[in-house]
């Protein structure tokens, strides 16, 4: 079982305040101007120190703000730096406040995307801050950070290892959970000198096509994932994905 860790530094504290002052005024100002849809609020997660992992999600939210129907607001925190990198670190506290920001602000048209990319364990997250060490988020701990977002449509997509576990803790009737892999199965592609993993290249280019639904997405990317794995001999990851009862109309419409 992977350790835990916590505390922010007062330096952080002001890095996250200042951060998400900024975040707020953003719907109100840039994002007024479009008038596609509503909005999106993009909350990207990039829990391990390596470039795959930051990469995986930050250029997802860009593929969004370029080709989705909403306007999206982007709060991304990342482990790739412990200190001076774009981005606020991807601890509790930073994942807490993004949650109930986004809670706090979403109306009725608005709909939550929660993205993760890290290694992963059955029902554990690994996060690595930098060079420290590598400590744990737990299916059920990263549930509870999560449940301000219940009574909006959200997907929440975990690209991990073993990712497939972390369904059971997550599901709700409004979610839709994507995972690069099954609960007893590795995803690939993590490497460190990598620039995606697959499950996240694949995303990149299913999610780069106009006018497709989350179910044409999902369906592509099983597809890229699987051709991807066997040109290089890895066995197979079987991405998953759970619709909750009330999210079949948002899984079918064509809205990225």
């Amino acid at each position: 079982m992977l350790s835990r860790s916590s505390a922010l530094s007062g330096a952080l504290t002001r890095r996250l305040v200042w951060f998400i002052v900024a975040i707020a005024l953003v719907p109100t100002t840039t994002l007024a101007a479009r008038d596609a849809g509503g909005r999106l609020f993009y909350i990207g997660l990039a829990l391990y120190s390596e470039q795959w992992s930051e990469n995986d999600v930050v250029l997802l939210g860009d593929k969004l703000r370029e080709e989705s129907s909403y306007r999206v607001v982007p709060m991304i925190a990342s482990n790739l730096h412990s200190r001076g990198g774009r981005f606020p670190i991807a601890d509790d506290a930073t994942i807490l406040s993004f949650v109930r920001t986004a809670a706090a602000q979403a109306g009725p048209r608005d709909i939550m995307f929660v993205h993760i990319s890290t290694h992963g364990a059955p029902y554990e997250l690994a996060r690595k801050v930098g060079e420290g060490e590598t400590t744990g988020l737990s299916s059920h701990a990263l549930a509870g950070m999560l449940a301000p977002l219940a009574s909006h449509p959200t997907i929440i997509v975990v690209s991990a290892c073993y990712s497939g576990s972390f369904i059971r803790d997550l599901r709700g009737p409004r979610r839709i959970i994507l995972t690069a892999a099954r609960a007893d199965r590795s995803s690939f592609g993590c490497g460190a000198g990598n620039r995606h993993t697959l499950f996240g290249e694949a995303e990149l280019k299913a999610f780069g096509e106009p006018d497709r639904s989350l179910r044409q997405i999902f369906t592509v990317i099983r597809l890229d994932v699987a051709a991807m794995e066997r040109r290089q001999h890895f066995p197979p990851s079987e991405p998953q994905v759970s619709v909750g009862a009330e999210a079949a109309e948002l899984y079918d419409a064509p809205l990225f």
